[in-house]
């Protein structure tokens, strides 16, 4: 069976993901389970997108096994131990589409998944079985203890998820400021080397990466900045949030994750927002319909619409030719670690610190998200009293071998 994840917009703005076979049609339990559970439980879009890729795997291994888990369910039949292990390790297995269609897991090769993605596919396949078993099984107090079993066993075999780990490359994702400045230079208007042509493009791309780098704000909080949230005479910038914007014609709609917020932006880059509103943005005519800051400005049909998510991931692929790999979170990762050294210089105490960058990140206070962000400037605070301590202690034994 083919399957695969489409996507569409409501008639109220509504994002919406099923899971539909090689007609088109919605399967009938996958449909059921995101209406009632995911979209039921306020489930962002992707978030159920993802789900469905994770249903869709189940799917491909009942195929491989030659299963049909609904009509083994409605005859009171759950699964094996045995079952639960095969799904587990097809689950780790990285899947790929064959020329018919059909998902096919990579087992020649050994290509396997992240612990943390085969832990959400197994999570979704014990939600989702929950739910079917729930629903087609015969009802009986003893069944409900099964099917209780059932999904405690598929969730015990899930890989262990550890703190020791969790967290580590995070911190590592950065830039040094001389590599920002060297873009930042080559993305200027006008410059010999600029990886764009069109003159509205190169100042489109230079606002957004100067953007990025001076607020630390999300992609998708950028993609949804709106001209109306720039208060262009006290040079203030506000982040709304807008999911299921009527107004926004993106399928994959950027959307801010975080809390709604307010800061000031420097008047130098609030008279760049201007200029390109004024002299660029405003040539074109369909970005006068739906507000979005950033547009598309090559010629053909999404001229004048709001700059799509695929657009912005082509615009920072063109990055890496310059200073190797990029994206925008590294920029927010910058962000953070300039703000702890700022933070430092000021004499703030932690508390106070996290308070702000709390603020500013949109970010619950006491999330404890604060304290991720800050591990490369504390990582760095320790080497360096790693090295002044062991220089200290290696000029004390010099001194004493010296006095012998």
């Amino acid at each position: 069976m083919a399957l695969s994840v489409r996507r569409f917009i409501g008639g109220d703005g509504e994002r919406h993901a099923i899971l539909v076979d090689e007609a088109g049609m919605p399967l009938f339990y996958p449909a059921l389970w995101v209406t009632v559970t995911l979209r039921g439980g306020a489930r962002a879009v992707n978030t159920i997108h993802n789900a469905l890729n994770a249903i869709k795997c189940l799917y491909a291994w009942q195929d491989i096994y030659a299963l049909d888990v609904e009509h083994r369910f409605s005859r009171g039949a759950l699964l094996n131990p045995y079952e639960v292990h095969s799904l587990r390790d097809f689950l780790q297995e990285s899947l790929s589409q064959k020329a018919d269609g059909k998902v096919i897991p990579f087992s020649r090769k050994k290509k396997t998944v992240s612990p943390s993605s085969q832990y959400a596919r197994m999570t979704v396949a014990a939600e989702f079985l929950e739910f079917l078993a729930r629903r087609v099984c015969p009802s009986s107090e003893e069944s409900e203890k099964r099917i209780a079993a059932m999904v405690a066993q598929i969730k015990a075999n899930r890989p262990k998820q550890t703190t020791k780990t969790m967290g580590g490359e995070r911190e590592e994702k950065h830039l040094e400021d001389s590599a920002l400045d060297a873009l930042e230079t080559k993305l200027r208007p006008g410059a010999e080397g600029n990886p764009f042509t069109d003159y509205s493009v190169q100042f489109r791309n230079a606002l957004m990466f100067a953007i990025l780098r001076t607020t630390g704000m999300r992609r998708g909080e950028l993609l949804n900045l709106k001209v109306d949230d720039i208060n262009f005479g006290a040079n203030i910038l506000k982040i709304v949030r807008r999911p299921d914007s009527p107004h926004d014609i993106r399928r994959y709609q950027p959307v801010a994750k975080t809390r709604e917020r307010q800061f000031p932006l420097d008047a130098e880059l609030v008279n760049r927002i201007h200029e390109y509103v004024a002299q660029h943005r405003s040539k074109l005519a369909v970005a006068k319909r739906h507000g979005y800051l950033f547009v598309t400005h090559k010629e053909g049909r999404y001229q004048g619409a709001p700059i799509s998510n695929s657009a912005f991931s082509k615009f920072i692929e063109a990055l890496t030719g310059i200073v190797g790999a990029i994206h925008a979170h590294k920029l927010r990762h910058h962000w953070n670690y300039s703000f702890s050294s700022l933070s430092a210089a000021k004499g703030l105490s932690a508390a106070r610190e996290e308070k702000l960058r709390s603020y500013l990140m949109g970010w619950e206070q006491n999330s404890g998200t604060a304290a991720i962000y800050n591990r490369r400037h504390i990582k760095q605070e320790a080497a360096e009293s790693m090295l002044e301590l062991q220089c200290k202690m290696l000029a004390k034994k010099k001194d004493s071998t010296n006095d012998q």
